[in-house]
């Protein structure tokens, strides 16, 4: 069960670490992100940036929870409640048929879809799964493991961020989606 949790952890702070940095590369990623979030109607145009800021923030609050010794389940749980906040807010906008992208991963043409959703609730999921792990575990932290299982760990936790950070190159690849990077 160590295995599973500490690849969760490594996993969410994988699609964290990337999200935060595709978001504040420069000034036109930050720029496009809190524009779609109006567009996706997450918030009004006049708070936007505030808006837009403040997820970044979270996204990277959450981050260093899950990473750091001790913090682990507090990182679980608010992770939690951020994909699911994130999915609730996709799913509106497929929804409504927004024909904006997401930009959870910096700029993106791509318009919001169901794949999108899918991969929010998945990753609410994951963290609440080990979450629910987690507890029943002494402690949780990336140094529960030896060195080999760590290695496993890492290994599926880099297959599952690279498959989700690339998920509308794969949707493109397999069933020729449209898709504009």
């Amino acid at each position: 069960m160590g295995v599973a949790v500490i690849a969760a952890i490594l996993t969410l702070a994988g699609v964290l670490a990337i999200s935060v940095i595709g978001k504040m590369r420069n000034r036109l990623s930050f720029e496009a992100f809190a524009e779609a979030v109006t567009e996706l109607r997450a918030t009004s145009a006049r708070w936007s940036r505030p808006v837009a800021a403040a997820s970044i923030a979270a996204e990277a609050g959450v981050l260093a929870l899950v990473l750091w010794p001790g913090s682990a389940v507090v990182g679980l749980a608010a992770a939690v409640l951020l994909f699911g906040v994130f999915t609730i807010v996709l799913a509106q906008a497929v929804r409504r048929g927004a024909p904006v992208g997401c930009h959870c991963f910096g700029p993106s043409d791509t318009p919001v879809a169901w794949r999108h959703v899918v991969r929010s609730a998945l990753l609410a999921g994951m963290a609440a799964g080990a979450l629910v792990a987690g507890l029943t575990l002494p402690a949780v932290s990336l140094t529960i493991l030896e060195p080999p299982q760590f290695l496993v760990a890492f290994t599926i936790a880099a297959f599952i961020v690279t498959t989700l950070v690339r998920l509308d190159d794969l949707a493109w690849l397999l069933r020729g989606v449209p898709h504009t990077r």
